[in-house]
């Protein structure tokens, strides 16, 4: 995996943000570890914080593609799909209760 270093402008709430994901006991610091599973602590680097938000943020969106996706699919099911479905869970139902 190759990375690269690019100039990220930040502004004072960018910098408040970064260091309060960075400091243990923090709503934001306490998030950040639900979402990653890791710990940020006070010695991470604003370019390793920048890259767990970067993370966070690619998953976010990936999740939201799916979401989208599976949305445009059921709105494209018609009446035959629905009754395919309903049959098939209706067939399962019948094996499972053998």
């Amino acid at each position: 995996m190759s990375g690269s270093r690019a100039p990220v402008p930040l502004n004072d709430q960018d910098k408040e943000f970064l260091d309060a994901i960075r400091t243990p006991g923090t709503p934001e610091n306490s998030a950040i570890e639900r979402l990653v599973g890791k710990t940020l602590g006070l010695e991470t680097s604003t370019s390793s914080a920048l890259h767990t938000l970067v993370d966070v943020a690619r998953k976010a969106v990936l999740e939201e593609v799916m979401v989208s996706g599976y949305a445009a699919l059921a709105a494209s099911l018609d009446d035959d799909d629905h009754a395919f479905t309903r049959a098939a869970r209706r067939r399962t139902t019948e094996i499972a209760t053998d």
